[in-house]
């Protein structure tokens, strides 16, 4: 009777850590064969133009007519989860 009941509690628990190993087995390979999100590159290129022939190209029509360049797609991060500060402890020498 009593091996019957510790073969019973053995099972789950050979169960539950092959379930655990298949887990992060599953975690670590769709980690490691993921693929990465493609970068955006930047292109560096050098600007031989004076500054006095760019401030006279841009003028306030051109400038009004202008479009915006168009920017990488940046993920911001989750504000929710955020620090609460501590309010500043002024020390003063009366007080001790």
């Amino acid at each position: 009777m009593m091996l019957q009941q510790q073969r019973l509690i053995r099972l789950p628990l050979v169960g539950t850590v092959l379930l655990c190993l298949l887990v992060g087995v599953y975690l670590f390979a769709s980690k490691r064969f993921s693929k990465p999100a493609p970068s955006a590159r930047i292109i560096k290129h050098p600007v031989e133009t004076p500054a006095d022939d760019t401030l006279k190209y841009w003028t306030a029509d051109k400038m009004r007519d202008a479009k915006p360049a168009p920017l990488p797609n940046v993920d911001t991060p989750d504000r929710g989860k955020r620090r609460p500060r501590r309010p500043s402890r002024r020390s003063s020498p009366h007080q001790a």
